[in-house]
């Protein structure tokens, strides 16, 4: 067959499901309150702009909407992928199929209590450690810096040489894979290093409890501002990345083995292993998803032969790549 037979047999197909996406959204955006779109760039949504567009983006404007929307996409038989601040993603150029919903700036309210507080997915963590100082409340320091929000740092556990925010949970309200909401303990989740079972269990973290504990402010500040400093001065916080790319191997931290192994400063195309810390891959401007893929996979080859040493990625790459 020829290409043009090909594209000719092809293109009806591919107009089809177009219509029918568009179709699905249509009847979606009348069952909830929130935005609903088709074709959105997820450049737009991730902290390294990367990013083919997904089908179908939400943004739920409560847990109602949110529980619709899982319930829709088991319907019509669409993936449904939870996002929050992107910062943790690399999305593939061809996009995602399904649905993708943001919760983020949604689900966005803290409550405040003597002991910690229960607050939304969608919270950014910057705005937490800043509420929390001015509250006179401890714990959150090793968040400094990270750019999630709560649900995404709690679905990865994530954290810093100092700590890490599975440390500080008490329980949380989450939305299991079968639509319902269910309050979990700390204890489910089951936290270690860089991990938690909410992927496991295709789950989504809508609120959680934190316990933090009271001190001076004065103190809080002065701990914020030092660890905001030591961060600035050895990790690109400026630039386009996704944060650490892979996970630290045991006994030894994985940007000392890529730097040590020469990896500083490589690129492919605009994605460039960072001068400064050799664990954060930077787009400085027009990276493809797919050039990322590469200088992660050369990384990678270079600290298992250099030192056979077999990193494993931190980052989660998402999407037809």
């Amino acid at each position: 067959m020829s290409t043009g037979q090909q594209t000719l047999v092809a293109a009806p197909l591919i107009a089809d499901r177009r219509r029918w996406i568009e179709a699905a959204a249509a009847e979606l955006g009348a069952r909830i309150r929130g935005r609903v779109r088709v074709w959105e760039p997820l450049s737009r949504h991730t902290t390294f702009h990367i990013g083919g567009p997904a089908d179908i983006f939400v943004e739920p404007v409560d847990v109602a909407d949110l529980a619709e929307t899982a319930s829709f996409a088991r319907e019509k038989g669409l993936p449904l992928k939870v996002i929050g601040n992107g910062s943790n993603l690399l999305v593939a150029d061809r996009g995602i199929r399904g649905i993708v919903v943001r919760l983020a700036p949604r689900f966005n309210e803290v409550q405040w209590l003597p002991d910690g507080a229960i607050v939304g997915a969608g919270v950014r963590l910057g705005r937490l450690v800043k509420e929390a100082t001015e509250a006179g409340l401890s714990g959150l320091e090793s968040t400094v810096g990270i750019p999630g929000t709560l649900g995404g740092a709690l679905a990865t556990n994530a954290g810093t040489d100092t700590g890490s925010i599975g440390d500080l949970v008490v329980g949380a309200t989450v939305l299991e894979a079968d639509g319902e909401v269910r309050e979990w303990s700390a204890t489910q989740f089951a936290y270690r290093y860089r991990y938690s079972t909410l992927r496991a269990a295709n789950a989504t973290v809508v609120a959680a409890r934190l316990r933090l504990e009271p001190a001076e402010r004065e103190a809080i500040a002065a701990k914020v501002e030092r660890l905001r400093a030591k961060r600035a001065g050895r990790q690109p916080l400026r630039a386009w990345s996704a944060g650490s790319v892979f996970k630290n191997p045991r006994g030894v931290a994985a940007g000392k083995v890529l730097d040590r192994a020469g990896a500083k400063g490589m690129r492919v195309g605009d994605a460039q292993v960072s001068r400064k810390h050799a664990n954060f891959l930077i787009n400085r401007g027009r990276a493809t998803a797919a050039d990322m893929v590469e200088l992660i996979e050369r990384a990678h080859a270079l600290a298992l032969r250099r030192y056979d040493i077999d990193l494993e990625l931190e980052i989660e790459l998402v999407g037809e790549h």
